[in-house]
């Protein structure tokens, strides 16, 4: 997604307004277990302020993943904020800024961080998901398994009489 920024390098203050509704570079990006291979959805503004370029908008991009529990496929949608700064490719740069070439400013790498950065750490496909057994690996929810529960850790069988002898006293 490169957008010519031509004509708000010319005046301090002015500003470009964005409305995209494509694929990233790639178009299917695997990040982790998400997978995000539909067009992504931004509407924003970019600032000249003082030759920095200023990203205000909203992402919203749409994925899939497994849950965390039954690895059932769920498909989601992710709603993001962004705000990000772009500096000319020649200046002082650190490795947490943006830049921008000649007058184009590349949004693809901003977007994939964002969406990166605000996707959950683990998806569940319902919150009465009861995921797999332990033991068997039966899918709890569509069935029981036959585990008993009533199993105890033989590193911790000594801890079972602990408190018998402080409650006699």
């Amino acid at each position: 997604m490169k957008i010519d920024i031509s004509n708000i390098l010319k005046s301090d203050g002015a500003s470009l307004d964005i409305e995209l509704n494509e694929p990233l570079e790639e178009s299917t990006i695997a990040l982790g277990d998400f997978i995000v291979d539909r067009p992504v959805s931004f509407k924003g503004r970019l600032v000249n302020a003082g030759g920095v370029i200023k990203l205000d908008g909203h992402l919203v991009a749409e994925y899939r993943t497994n849950c965390s529990r039954c690895l059932k496929d769920i498909e989601s949608i992710v709603r993001i904020d962004i705000q990000e700064d772009f500096i000319e490719e020649d200046s002082n740069k650190t490795d947490e800024q943006y830049t921008y070439q000649g007058k184009y400013v590349e949004l693809d790498k901003v977007i994939k961080d964002n969406i990166i950065l605000n996707l959950p750490v683990r998806q569940i496909c319902d919150d009465e998901c009861k995921g797999f057994c332990p033991k068997c690996g039966v899918n709890l929810n569509k069935g029981k398994c036959e585990c008993s529960d009533d199993e105890t850790d033989p590193r911790m069988s000594i801890l079972k009489d602990f408190f018998k002898g402080s409650l006699d006293a």
